[in-house]
């Protein structure tokens, strides 16, 4: 596997598990929206930098994404750690950053069958500026 079938995941499935580690070292899945722009793909953390998969990556903890259908992980977060994983890098973004736009109108793109509940945190100040570019970790 290789960073391109990261980008291919995040683009073609509607629900991804990233896997992040908890201070005690064991890794857990959560189950996220992605999109990707123009080759490159991002993260929002809907509910602000209150998400604990958010904070584990600012805290710098290993991630890495769950390579399968992140439905899984909303039915068996056990699971979920049970599929081959692929590491990544992330980068944040400003909210001022000009490919937020490109971001929100792939969200309303991707996921227009979602409920106005879900699609909307994912539109919010908040979660615009909890936004990460997913990158392939140095030296792979």
């Amino acid at each position: 596997m290789s960073f391109d079938d990261v980008v291919d995941l995040l683009d073609r499935t509607e629900v991804v598990a990233i896997v992040t580690t908890r201070a005690n070292g064991e890794p857990i899945a959560t189950p996220i929206w992605s999109v990707v722009v123009d080759g490159v793909p991002y993260l929002r953390s809907a509910y602000g930098p209150g998400s604990w998969w958010y904070r584990h990556v600012l805290a710098g903890r290993p991630v890495a994404f769950a390579m399968g259908d992140g439905h899984l992980a909303e039915r068996d977060r056990r699971a979920a750690l049970e599929l081959r994983r692929e590491p990544v890098a992330t980068t944040s973004l400003t909210a001022e950053d000009p490919v937020q736009h490109r971001i929100d109108e792939e969200l309303r793109r991707k996921y227009a069958d979602a409920p106005p509940s879900s699609l909307g945190p994912m539109l919010s100040p908040e979660a615009v500026a909890c936004t990460l570019r997913v990158e392939p970790v140095a030296g792979s």
